[in-house]
């Protein structure tokens, strides 16, 4: 009985050691507002293509790199930090009868759901499909994403280019409709305005 009972204490020692050591894999990468993320979003108009960019983008992923469909996180975008090349027309996509970057100031997508690979091998592009929730004009609503993930680890050529951490970098492309966010485009300018959007997102985040 006695040995029994070691035994039964052993397993139960080395299982709650697996389980720390699970959690402990699963760490905190910060998009940082430091040029080395990008949001796109291309209109594709009869009359006219408009492409408007930012790279104000912030959040976190908690990422496992042995478990990639754990993987869940908010990426957030400033809306007064969108550009096309014409600065009248930034202020027209900030307006109020636009995306009304004084009342809803950021758009978000949160990281809800991964399906695809089970792991992320070091310096190997995975392909995923990312479930999250949008949120554009005080609207949100769930998309998929597809994405590229490369986990890239810490090396001495990483700190030369000023990067302190191991890298998780995303590159995912999704579409959405304006009318689905609450945003009508006027009728004079429906053959400049798509509406239907593309975006393009480029993150690179940073182990904490």
């Amino acid at each position: 009985m006695r040995i029994v009972n070691v035994l039964c204490a052993a397993v139960l020692f080395a299982g709650a050691g697996l389980a720390a050591n699970a959690e402990a894999q699963a760490r905190t990468f910060r998009i940082r507002n430091d040029g080395g993320s990008r949001i796109q979003f291309i209109s594709d108009a009869p009359l006219e293509t408009i492409t408007g960019v930012s790279t104000h983008v912030t959040g976190e992923l908690e990422a496992d790199v042995n478990d990639a469909t754990a993987m869940r996180g908010t990426v957030r975008v400033r809306v007064a930090s969108l550009r096309t090349g014409i600065d009248l027309r930034d202020e027209h996509l900030r307006a109020p009868n636009w995306l009304d970057a004084n009342r809803w100031p950021d758009v978000t997508f949160e990281v809800t759901r991964i399906e695809g690979a089970s792991r992320l091998a070091p310096n190997q592009v995975a392909n995923l499909r990312v479930h999250g929730r949008f949120s554009l004009h005080g609207v949100t609503r769930e998309i998929v994403a597809n994405a590229q993930v490369r986990y890239i680890p810490l090396t001495d050529e990483l700190r030369a280019n000023h990067v302190d951490g191991d890298v998780i970098r995303v590159q995912a492309s999704f579409r959405v409709l304006l009318t689905d966010y609450n945003v009508s485009v006027p009728l004079p300018v429906r053959l400049k305005v798509a509406n239907e959007i593309r975006v393009n997102v480029t993150l690179r985040a940073i182990a904490s």
